[in-house]
């Protein structure tokens, strides 16, 4: 009961000293506590205890004690603590217990740093760097900061100059243009000549290249060539018949007139003496000319056959060759052609045509010719340019019923007959291979066959009816 009396009277002090503050502590206070026990109980406790003693001992309870209440120290307990010291930090003066008033910059209860950068309403555009009380924008790097101080523009920085040549800013923010121009005799090679700042803090394009580029003003090409001025050299167009760097060199050949197409000769007999005009040759830069020829005059007597004439004028100052070759090609008189038998075939050799031909007749079967010709008589045509026999061939008129008649008429006459028609293939082919063996067989005439063996072959044999 005592101890909650001392409890309501401490709460009733404080209400009237705001200052002190009763505090509880363990203390100790006497106490009886008393019972009895009992000795010299006799022998083994048989007989009845004679002394009683009374214990006494100290017992624990709640002591109260006044103390400045938490928060004010001072001999009166009325000096306001802030964070247990009487003065704020950063300029701030407390008023109540861990209560500051602060200056700008500075947030209650205790004073501290204001964190203008934990937020969005610094402005700033790329970083925010808090200070005590302040803070400062500050750009990233490659950026400026604007006259507002919060808001950056990327700066690319000088371009940097360029050899033989100048450039010119507008600024280097970010859209700036460098426009770049090279000095008088020189042209730009590479590069670009307008770069502008560009939002990676990097120039666009290229850095231009400046190189000498008038050459041609101590006129270096030879002969009349056009000089051309080149970025760092130049260029000769060399006139015709000039090359070389500067034209230096003639390449124009020997210009040739007059030099003929193939001739075609026809001879009766078979040698012909044949003249022709030479070729002309010359050099528009009066140079020497050389001249040979594979005939030393402009005549010669060719037999039947192809020849090759050839003349080669070398230029003697450069060496340069120019050749005028034709072909005289002589040949036996030509015939005239022959008629194609009525109801028969007319045979003759393809090959070597022009310098003879070799031709018989044939007969469709169920006709002949006339008793007074022969199946054996070959029409042949050579130099001259008339047919031996003489044309025209006989026609195959005499009709005939039989082999039998056929062979009354003319005893060969089995050997030169042909059915159904010669535009048949399988007869044409048998009608080929005749003339072939007959041609072969026949005296005098077989060396057109062999003389020219890789011709005398079936395919080549002229079939017409």
């Amino acid at each position: 009961m005592v101890g909650l009396q001392i409890v309501i009277v401490g709460l009733l002090l404080r209400d009237v000293y705001t200052s002190y503050c009763p505090t509880t502590h363990n203390c100790s206070i006497p106490c009886s506590t008393s019972y009895t026990y009992y000795r010299s109980c006799g022998f083994f406790g048989w007989s009845s205890c004679t002394v009683r003693q009374t214990v006494y001992k100290l017992c624990s309870s709640i002591c109260y004690k006044n103390e400045c209440c938490s928060g004010y120290n001072g001999s009166s307990c009325d000096i306001p603590l802030c964070d247990g010291s009487t003065t704020c930090p950063n300029g701030g003066t407390c008023i109540s217990p861990d209560e500051c008033s602060c200056p700008t910059g500075f947030s209650p209860p205790l004073c501290a740093d204001i964190d203008e950068c934990s937020g969005p309403s610094h402005g700033c555009e790329h970083e925010c760097r808090n200070t005590d009380g302040l803070y400062t924008c500050a750009c990233r790097e490659g950026y400026v900061r604007n006259p507002d101080l919060k808001t950056c523009t990327e700066d690319c920085g000088h371009p940097g100059n360029i050899k033989d040549g100048t450039v010119s800013l507008t600024s280097t923010l970010l859209g700036a243009s460098a426009r770049y121009s090279c000095h008088q005799d020189y042209g730009m090679a590479s590069g670009d000549e307008v770069r502008q700042c560009q939002s990676d803090f990097s120039w666009s394009g290229q850095e231009p290249t400046c190189i000498f580029a008038n050459y041609c003003e101590s006129s270096p090409c030879l002969n009349g060539a056009t000089c051309v001025n080149l970025l760092g050299s130049f260029r000769c167009e060399c006139a015709h018949g000039w090359n070389g760097n500067i034209c230096e060199n003639d390449i124009e050949p020997p210009m040739v007139t007059g030099c003929h197409e193939d001739i075609h000769v026809n001879a009766t007999e078979q040698t012909i003496e044949y003249s022709w005009t030479e070729p002309q040759f010359s050099d528009s830069r009066g140079s020497a000319i050389d001249i040979v020829s594979n005939y030393p005059t402009p005549e010669f007597t060719f037999p039947w056959g192809d020849f090759t004439v050839q003349y080669v004028a070398t230029k003697i100052s450069n060496g340069l060759r120019t050749e005028c070759s034709f072909k005289i090609k002589v040949r036996p008189t030509a015939c005239s052609p022959l008629n194609v038998p009525i109801n028969g075939a007319l045979l003759c050799n393809g090959w070597q045509a022009d310098y003879g031909r070799f031709c018989m007749i044939m007969c469709q079967q169920n006709f002949t010719i006339g008793p007074s010709f022969s199946y054996s008589m070959w029409y042949v045509c050579g130099a001259s340019g008339n047919w031996i026999a003489a044309s025209p061939v006989p026609d195959c008129q005499v009709p005939v019923d039989s082999e039998n008649e056929g062979l009354f008429y003319h005893p060969e006459y089995a050997g030169y007959v042909f059915t159904p028609s010669c535009q048949d293939q399988v007869t044409k082919s048998t009608l080929q291979n005749l003339y072939i063996e007959y041609l072969k067989g026949t005296s005098g005439f077989s060396s057109f066959c062999t003389t020219y063996g890789n011709e005398c072959v079936k395919e080549n044999v002229d079939v017409q009816c």
